[in-house]
């Protein structure tokens, strides 16, 4: 257990996209080739509001704002054609300090997971050919839940496989969406934004911002730990 600003930490659950891997701009770029492929010429700023969102959630939100005419199964497929080729071909840049951090937390055998809205078979893989699968007890998918961010069940679920309740999870995400999902379960959320900067909500819920993941580890390695 890490004691530390109050908190008793047994279990650390990560977000993975824009969190662990800089795959974000990515999508964010992979969004607007579909859309253009597509005839549209979606907003970038409406893209972004993509982040952190099931694709559920992500269909609701360009619907909403591009309206019924906006071909969204057609611009999906495209995307995750190019995302495929993507991935294939380029390998993903890790996010500063997650290997550190990860080592860290094994070295001292505090239990961790991956709770992603992205679905099972893009994580996986992804995971272990950055070579940091092993550091993670399992993977909760968005595409095996009934309930994605922001509702609390992604990080109800992911502290009760890890056998701790949820105020003693430590929760590392970078959107509004996954820190609502943290708070709501009643876990411990830290901020690492990405390519969004947060608004006044999402401050608030988070318990600390901190600018990388190796801030984070330098953060935890004043805590006090007892085995």
């Amino acid at each position: 257990m890490l004691r530390f600003d109050g908190f008793a930490i047994g279990a650390v659950a990560f977000d993975m996209d824009g969190l662990m891997f800089d795959s974000e701009r990515v999508a964010c770029d992979l969004w607007l080739t579909a859309g253009k492929n597509n005839g549209w010429d979606i907003p970038k700023e409406v893209i972004r509001g993509l982040i952190g969102l099931s694709a559920q959630r992500g269909r609701q939100h360009l619907m909403g704002i591009l309206g019924p005419e906006f071909p969204y199964d057609a611009v999906r497929a495209d995307r995750l054609k190019f995302e495929a080729t993507f991935y294939r071909d380029n390998a993903v840049p890790l996010k500063p300090g997650l290997k550190e951090l990860l080592s860290w937390l094994k070295e001292r055998g505090i239990p961790a997971a991956v709770a992603t809205s992205t679905t099972r078979p893009r994580v996986l893989p992804l995971l272990e050919k950055a070579g940091v699968a092993g550091y993670f007890r399992f993977a909760l998918c968005g595409d095996e839940v009934t309930h994605t961010k922001p509702h609390p069940y992604m990080y109800l679920t992911t502290a009760a496989r890890l056998g701790v309740a949820p105020g003693n999870c430590l929760v590392l995400e970078d959107s509004h969406a996954g820190i609502e999902a943290a708070h709501a379960a009643g876990a411990v959320p830290f901020l690492i934004p990405d390519l969004l900067e947060p608004d006044e909500i999402t401050l608030r819920r988070a318990a600390r911002r901190f600018s990388s993941l190796l801030e984070v580890r330098d953060h935890l390695d004043h805590a006090t730990y007892e085995a």
